[in-house]
């Protein structure tokens, strides 16, 4: 890792008389190994390589040198930074994350990837900023790249099922929705809200990144309990008298088989609704995220009754 240590030894300047730490390896970032947040712990210790010429200019305390064959490098002992800018001993330079609009994902990066500025030390005497692309995030930095801000801001929606609406309704002398085998059902998204329906939008500043996520059902998928189902791709047709015993226009199901073979003689009608969550970053990245929600009701369905005269 570069950092000075007992096992490291020590070199003496024969000209100067002077001592300094030399490491044993030249001075590196830790490998990735990201937490649960996609972090890496920085170096320990953050070394700046400097001009041999101006070596004198810092307390020996601070000098650390390396040795590869015949060149020798000296660094100094500088402070490593935070976790928005943090110092890079391989790359030899601050790095954070890039503000403004980033320009086009090259290929070989994932959409997660994140776009970073590279500083150098200010006692270095380069004044060259570079920028890099990163799949993970770089060590010691704390920061999220735009897809997993996204995801986190998502986390926090409290979208839900629909109210579902069907026809027939809960009759209340019966306490539930009662049916019969080949009669019409009706099924619609009853009193469409934001957080049932969409479109549900939230911005929020996550990890360095500014997200703004827009949620919206695209389709709703009935399964009715019978082993058939339906996707319909809008709120439906809510039912009322005047459309008579007629299959509805938008969304709608017939029963073949009663439902006496289940458990309390009720089929569960079941709404999963498909979101689709588009996000923008001010970054410019963009992404979509598809999520689920369901509700159930129980509905009974039986034979209708013929009844003989004469």
């Amino acid at each position: 890792m570069g950092v000075a240590s007992a096992a490291d030894g020590v070199w003496c300047d024969d000209a100067t008389g002077q001592c300094y730490v030399s490491l044993s390896s030249p001075p590196s970032d830790p490998a990735p190994n990201p937490d649960g947040n996609g972090w890496t712990a920085g170096a320990p210790s953050c070394y700046s390589r400097i001009d041999p010429a101006y070596v004198s200019d810092y307390p020996p305390e601070d000098v650390v040198t390396y040795s590869a064959g015949p060149a020798r490098y000296f660094y100094v002992t500088i402070g490593c930074g935070n976790s928005l800018r943090y110092w890079s001993n391989s790359r030899q330079c601050f790095v954070s994350m890039a503000p403004g609009v980033w320009p086009n994902r090259p290929a070989g990066y994932g959409p997660d990837a994140g776009y970073y500025v590279c500083s150098p030390y200010i006692d270095q005497g380069g004044t060259i900023t570079s920028y890099f692309w990163s799949n993970t995030v770089p060590p010691g930095l704390q920061v999220l790249t735009p897809g997993a801000a996204a995801q986190r801001l998502i986390s926090t929606f409290a979208l839900r099922g629909i109210d579902i609406g069907m026809a027939p309704e809960v009759n209340p002398a019966w306490g539930h929705r009662r049916s019969y085998v080949g009669v019409p059902v009706w099924l619609w998204v009853d009193n469409p809200q934001p957080l049932t329906w969409g479109p549900y939008t939230e911005t929020a500043t996550l990890g360095g990144q500014t997200i703004t996520a827009t949620a919206q059902v695209t389709s709703v998928r009935w399964d009715m309990g019978d082993g058939g189902s339906k996707v319909c791709g809008g709120t439906g047709t809510p039912y009322t008298t005047g459309y008579g015993v007629t299959d509805s226009p938008t969304c709608g199901y017939r029963y073949r088989t009663t439902s006496e073979s289940q458990s309390g003689d009720r089929y569960t009608v079941t709404a999963t609704s498909q979101w689709v969550v588009t996000w923008t970053a001010l970054s410019g990245a963009n992404g979509t995220i598809n999520l689920t929600t369901q509700s159930s009701v129980p509905l009974e369905i039986n034979e209708l009754q013929t009844v003989n005269v004469g």
